[in-house]
């Protein structure tokens, strides 16, 4: 950090993690209790909102006018009869790109290392979006599918 500057708050609290909170986890075994660590990507993630509903009520709808992608190539597709059979991953990306569900599990920087414990099956349902958008600089999105 930059000599004079505060450093971020997420910061602090990986600090705090690694500091305090871990040395007591490996003295009292929690993370046999837990089945892993708590990562950086976990700490640092962003808050997620989850749409979650029956097939055809508006859950990519209400993603695509938050992120107002209406009538554009890089809407989610909507329909009336059910049209997403995999879980969603709307974040910030540099591009727009597709990811797959067994790359985000395997990157540590995300938050998405916990979700290996569902196996390969729920990994192959997920997939990623990402896209510059200055809302999904502070939020990511989940959409679930037909629930």
């Amino acid at each position: 950090l930059l000599s004079g500057t505060k450093p971020s708050a997420k910061l602090r609290l990986m600090k705090i993690y690694h500091n305090s909170i871990r040395p007591m986890e490996q003295a009292y075994k929690y993370n046999e209790l837990r089945q892993h660590e708590i990562s950086d990507g976990e700490i640092t993630s962003k808050p997620m909102v989850l749409f979650l509903g029956p097939w055809s009520v508006g859950k990519s709808s209400m993603v695509n006018y938050l992120l107002g992608l209406q009538d554009t190539p890089y809407q989610l597709y909507t329909g009336a009869e059910p049209t997403t059979s995999e879980f969603t991953v709307i974040m910030h990306g540099e591009k727009i790109r597709t990811v797959e569900g067994i790359v985000m599990a395997a990157d540590s920087s995300r938050s998405f290392s916990p979700l290996e414990k569902f196996g390969q099956n729920f990994l192959e349902k997920l997939v990623g979006i990402e896209m510059p958008h200055k809302l999904l600089e502070r939020v990511t999105f989940y959409e679930s599918p037909n629930s």
